[in-house]
């Protein structure tokens, strides 16, 4: 089955590979905005997802601020031959910051988007120490070993979607097992959260796609091996955490301990929803808009 082969991928790949050059420009933005601006927002997206995801963050471009938005490799018309670098975004991004010469930055990212993003804001200290940087991390990604973990309760919970889907269709799999992804266990057991489930398969269907060939391993090999080191660096930056209280990828319990390893972090946890707030909790982006607003 394709999709439990992508998820083991995740889990039982080595780095033994060699790894092809990251060259790419991943930013796209508007660059007569960005000369006249002192402040940017820029979203990462999660493993396999598109910037698209992050569509809303639109909605805080001001005369003064742009958005930006980081491209991942396999998607926005970036190279699917490439790997997600955690060092090349970061540094990419904090060059951005000193091409544009920004006061403020804000960094949105989502899943492993969201360990970029602190990557990214580490580089931007490190480099740019006058510049305010925050953080929202929505269902963030998680250092090692919670990664392999992810992978291994992943391929767990497809293999218990096959089973409730009674087929080994890759696509009918799939779609059963985004619904638990979307809202955690309740979206097996509870009536009423099923049909949550439901409806949101159905509004989504034609944008629900199976994992390129290889493309899992490409967008998670750093992070399988990332510990978030150097959190000094994140000493003056604020980060929001945003988490379903029932994530079936990263735990709750496991973000609450990760939360009190930064310098300065915030954990919101959601009820009743699960990896894909985005989209199960729309809500968020009115959050978010209060969390940077001026």
């Amino acid at each position: 089955m394709r999709i439990i082969a992508a998820l083991l991928a995740v889990v039982v790949l080595a780095t033994c590979a060699p790894r092809p050059p990251t060259t790419t420009d991943p930013l796209v933005y508007d660059t007569s905005h960005a000369a006249r601006a002192t402040r940017a927002v820029i979203g990462i997206p999660g493993a396999l997802s598109p910037v698209l995801v992050l569509e809303p963050l639109n909605r805080l471009e001001a005369p003064d601020r742009f958005v930006a938005f980081y491209r991942l490799p396999g998607f926005d018309g970036r190279s699917a031959d490439e790997f997600v670098s955690f060092a090349f975004a970061a540094q990419h991004i904090a060059a951005l910051v000193g091409k544009t010469g920004l006061k403020e930055i804000d960094l949105v990212g989502h899943s492993t988007g969201a360990a970029i993003a602190l990557e990214a804001a580490k580089a931007i200290r490190r480099a740019h120490p006058d510049t305010k940087v925050q953080v929202v991390a929505i269902s963030s990604a998680l250092p090692a070993p919670q990664p392999v973990l992810a992978g291994i309760r992943g391929v767990a919970g497809t293999v218990r979607a096959a089973a409730r889907a009674g087929s080994l269709n890759p696509r009918k799999v799939w779609l059963e097992y985004y619904r638990y992804l979307a809202y955690g266990p309740g979206a097996e057991t509870n009536p009423q959260v099923a049909d949550a489930a439901d409806a949101l398969v159905d509004a989504n269907q034609s944008r629900i796609t199976l994992p390129q060939e290889g493309l899992a391993r490409r967008h998670t090999r750093d992070l399988r091996g990332w510990r978030n080191p150097d959190p000094q660096y994140l000493e003056g930056v604020d980060v929001t955490l945003y988490h379903g209280a029932v994530d079936p990828v990263f735990p709750p319990k496991a973000v609450a301990r990760f939360a009190r390893t930064l310098p300065q972090a915030e954990l919101r946890l959601v009820e009743g929803h699960g990896h894909l707030l985005m989209l199960t909790f729309p809500e968020i982006w009115d959050y978010v808009g209060q969390d940077l607003s001026d």
